[in-house]
């Protein structure tokens, strides 16, 4: 499958370095955002109701010589429609056409809720593409939001920050019928990574926000204690880390590229 050239589309927002393009995969079209650089490349995925322009900050706090896509999800940003029976591991296969499309290998993978998510699927289903994930509040599955959080996902957000959150899903989800938004918030519950976190030989990076409390176990994250997996927490921050300390999450994985 080849690209089209560069394409318009909602605005990726992640500045002029990056070019927006579009392939054509089954049921949908699926936008990415390349910014040309040095490898290891970094292939980023954002979370549910947020497109690319969402990781900005992170973004903008990486190398800029750093070789990064940015890969919409289907509904989201530049790509359309939103999913009809959507997974985990469906979206998992449109991220794998985009990097086999830019012959990403290998690459590390990241991504921010889902899109970490999504990441550690990539990760069961093609280890040699990979030197590793990064999963951004990607919850092993769906018992950990709550064992580990309580279900908080926005204690320590600002008003200022609120209003960030909700105009970002705002530019996706005006564009959904209300069947969609309900059928889409259910994907993230059918899927469990903890089998890959127990077996990958990957290296892993884990961040989470730790609510201003104590940080949560490696038990109640659903997250294995292995040597390959770290675990890192980001003080007085909760699932939005993207918006609430893109600096330090940006080197947080700076820092697990060049170690890995």
């Amino acid at each position: 499958m080849k690209p089209d050239s560069a394409a318009p589309g909602l605005g990726a927002g992640l500045g002029s370095r990056f070019a927006e393009h579009v392939i054509d995969v089954p049921g949908a079209t699926i936008a990415y955002h390349v910014r040309d650089g040095r490898s290891p490349p970094l292939a980023l995925i954002p979370g549910s109701f947020n497109a690319a322009g969402a990781l900005k900050g992170i973004v903008e706090h990486l190398d800029p010589a750093l070789h990064v896509v940015v890969v919409d999800l289907r509904g989201h940003g530049g790509s359309w429609p939103p999913p009809v029976d959507g997974s985990i591991e469906s979206f998992a296969e449109d991220v794998l056409h985009v990097l086999d499309c830019l012959k990403l290998r290998p690459c590390f993978v990241g991504g921010h809720s889902i899109g970490g998510m999504i990441a550690l699927e990539i990760a069961r289903v093609r280890p040699e593409a990979l030197h590793g994930v990064i999963s951004i509040e990607g919850w092993t599955n769906h018992h950990a939001q709550h064992d580990a959080f309580n279900d908080d996902t926005m204690s320590t957000l600002s008003d200022v920050q609120v209003a960030e959150r909700e105009a970002l899903r705002q530019e996706v989800l005006h564009r959904w019928t209300d069947r969609q938004r309900h059928e889409f918030a259910a994907i993230w519950r059918t899927w469990d990574g903890f089998d890959v976190l127990q077996h990958t030989d990957l290296p892993i990076l884990e961040l989470y926000g730790d609510r201003g409390r104590q940080p949560a176990t490696h038990e109640q994250l659903h997250i294995p204690r292995r040597d390959n997996i770290e675990l890192r927490w980001l003080a007085g921050a909760s699932h939005s880390l993207p918006l609430e300390c893109p600096r330090e999450v940006a080197q947080m994985i700076a820092d697990f590229m060049q170690r890995s």
